[in-house]
């Protein structure tokens, strides 16, 4: 059993001060988040009044972080924009995420950058996301894969988040 020890590590802890803290406890992984989609906690030596808000605005802060989280592993053209479009159309979330998995395993090496870009129309009234992929392919090798990943992933998303996300590929 894994453990790490808390005590001396928090001067101003309180009851868990000298409770090891399972490693188990802490989860850790990409697949598990998507899993379980709700608040995890752990004992830590934390204010209960902090830890009784988190329950009780859980959903926009789950939300926040899992945009926090999308910005770490996408490059975000204009931040601003990307995070209150997602705020706007969170449905889409859970898919961009799954889309970064596999666009990860169909790109592999050839993937330079992975970003999400906004784009408006105001004449149409219209605005979506688009992930982009940026290969070190040629374009033709790149719109190969794109297919492969269409095929294996994307043709089989729920139209409502298909119309307001696009994946497309860049050859550098």
């Amino acid at each position: 059993m894994n453990l790490i020890y808390t005590k001396g590590l928090y001067e101003s802890s309180n009851e868990y001060y000298e409770n090891p803290l399972l490693i188990d406890q802490i989860e850790f992984g990409y697949e598990k988040f998507l899993e379980q989609r709700k608040p995890v906690y752990v004992d830590l030596p934390i204010d209960y009044s902090i830890r009784k808000s988190v329950e009780e605005n859980s959903i926009s802060i789950n939300l926040v972080n899992d945009i926090d989280l999308l910005e770490n592993i996408y490059s975000f053209n204009n931040s601003i924009r990307e995070k209150q479009f997602l705020l706007k159309h969170n449905f889409i979330i859970n898919t961009i995420f799954e889309a970064y998995n596999e666009i990860k395993r169909v790109f592999r090496q050839h993937i330079i950058d992975i970003c999400l870009e906004t784009n408006k129309d105001p004449e149409e009234n219209f605005e979506c996301i688009f992930i982009i992929v940026k290969t070190n392919l040629s374009p033709k090798v790149s719109l190969d894969y794109l297919d492969i990943f269409d095929e294996e992933f994307w043709l089989d998303i729920n139209d409502n988040i298909s119309n307001i996300l696009e994946v497309m590929v860049r050859s550098l």
